[in-house]
């Protein structure tokens, strides 16, 4: 503090005094503050490595009122432990107490240090300490080395406090006192903030390290570019697809650079261009620009990637699959072509069949078998191998069985988009042909006239499609459960989990329907 005497005095005489004494303490501190923490900053602003960092923060916190020597121990890379990176004394016997310092190694119960375990691990902690029983005897009534060195050096009070980062403990700052006067214990506060200046330092190092490591290894050929299109540095893919690029012109090693620079907006995609090796030979690259400051000013920082292993691949691939899909269509068109000779051999023996019941039996085969053979036709005419366009198939099927079974009948199908996979297209097209067959056949009117609408619609994840007629119904051998047309809806209508509804007309005739639901 300081003190101010003040005199009283009336008529000429000294009537009595009154001591002011004022604490100054915290002006004290905060100037220490200011001026430090400035003091740090701008060396940290000259530094360009951690170990020169840690040397001008030590400087500078021996520089400071009081403070007789400062250490910096650093969090090495790759695991927790402490490493003596640099210490500073403000005498010969401050240096070699810094020295004892760096000599010292850190063992458990030494907690004079926060953020200090053993064997040098670093703690997490954000609190600051300071420990005076750093001079506490042993149990022989002496001092340690450490101690002794400190007693030499001038030092009475030690303040150490961890550097910390957003995970964890980065480094640790030491420094030792000449006294405690009063405020003396707001000093670790002040390197506190002096460890926050120093933290954020090493974090930006960090940052450099990991963006540098990344440009240097990166798969693709990495350029920065300037203004004028002159490549500024390149990692060392870049040099190994287009030679040292360093100095030179980016229009030289790829086309129509400089319009895709003056073009290229944030977050564009990456565009092709033709890109020029080393050795000479031209190769298409896919190009990616963005904008970076580099020592303030702007640049470009360009990505290169060279596409002819990809290009070649993406080839190969479309070969291999234009191969597979020739094959995929030869078996389908195989299979409709054996398909179609089974139809062909039950033709020529219902022809040679006297007894019309067994020609009728026959002629339903061929119309099964054809049914089947259909559903090749269309995979084999489709890009699409795996599904069956189901209305295109209906109206096909329906046209063909009119031609054979009642070519003056009256068809309408109206039928909307459904795809179905092999699988379910032929189970449902046997449906059909049996369900239209038997409209032909026994759904004639009073006049004679067949007159039959078919109707194939999604429903949800499924389809429906269904069959009507204006005749009287089936005959009792056809619509019997045992008979065959009956027997092998319900055995189909089971395999697709489908429900068939018998509705009848409002006048005469059968309505049809089959629910399919989807496969799940």
């Amino acid at each position: 503090g300081v003190g101010v005497r003040v005199q009283f005095a009336a008529e000429g005489r000294v009537t009595g005094y009154m001591a002011v004494e004022t604490d100054v303490t915290e002006a004290r501190i905060t100037a220490a503050w200011e001026v430090l923490s400035r003091r740090v900053g701008d060396s940290l602003l000259r530094c360009r490595s951690v170990a020169e960092a840690a040397s001008a923060v030590v400087g500078a916190l021996v520089s400071a009122s009081d403070v007789r020597a400062a250490s910096a121990w650093v969090v090495e890379p790759g695991n927790p432990h402490l490493r003596y990176v640099t210490g500073a004394g403000a005498n010969a016997e401050a240096v070699e107490w810094a020295e004892v310092t760096a000599a010292r190694t850190f063992m458990r119960g030494t907690v004079w240090v926060v953020g200090v375990g053993a064997p040098g691990v670093a703690w997490g902690t954000t609190a600051p300490c300071r420990k005076t029983d750093f001079w506490e005897k042993d149990e022989r009534g002496q001092y340690s080395r450490r101690a002794h060195a400190a007693l030499r050096a001038g030092i009475r009070t030690v303040c150490a406090v961890p550097v910390l980062g957003p995970e964890g403990v980065l480094a640790v700052l030491e420094f030792g006192g000449s006294h405690a006067y009063p405020g003396h214990e707001r000093l670790p506060a002040l390197l506190e903030h002096v460890a926050q200046q120093f933290g954020a330092f090493i974090g930006q190092i960090q940052s450099q390290r990991a963006f540098e490591a990344l440009f240097r290894h990166s798969p693709d050929a990495l350029l920065v570019v300037d203004a004028s299109g002159v490549v500024m540095d390149g990692n060392a893919r870049a040099d190994a697809l287009f030679g040292p690029v360093r100095g030179c012109n980016l229009e030289a090693i790829l086309e129509e650079a400089t319009a895709l620079l003056r073009d290229n907006a944030p977050g564009d995609t990456a565009r092709e261009r033709q890109g020029t090796r080393a050795d000479g030979t031209p190769f298409v690259a896919s190009i990616t620009v963005s904008r970076a400051s580099v020592t303030g000013a702007p640049h470009d920082l360009v990505a290169v990637r060279d596409l002819t292993e990809r290009l070649r691949a993406e080839d190969a691939l479309r070969r291999s699959l234009a191969e597979k899909v020739t094959l995929v269509q030869e078996v389908h068109h195989r299979v409709k072509n054996n398909l179609q000779v089974l139809s062909s051999l039950a033709s020529l023996q219902a022809d040679s069949v006297d007894d019309p019941r067994v020609r009728s039996a026959l002629d339903d085969t061929v119309h099964r078998i054809q049914s089947m053979a259909l559903v090749h036709q269309q995979l084999y005419a489709r890009d699409d191998l795996a599904r069956v366009d189901f209305d295109a198939y209906a109206r096909e099927l329906c046209g063909s069985l009119r031609a054979s079974l009642a070519p003056n009948a009256t068809l309408t199908v109206d039928a909307e988009r459904v795809t179905l996979p092999v699988d379910r297209a032929v189970p449902a097209g046997l449906i059909l042909n049996e369900l239209v067959t038997n409209a032909f056949k026994y759904g004639r009117s009073a006049d004679g006239h067949a007159r039959v609408r078919v109707e194939v619609h999604a429903a949800g994840a499924g389809f429906v499609f269904a069959v009507h007629d204006e005749g009287p119904g089936l005959p009792k051998d056809v619509a019997r459960p045992g008979s065959m047309g009956a027997t092998l809806i319900a055995a189909l209508s089971r395999q697709l989990r489908a429900r068939r509804t018998e509705v009848p007309s409002a006048g005469s005739g059968t309505s049809i329907r089959i629910e399919v639901p989807s496969r799940g």
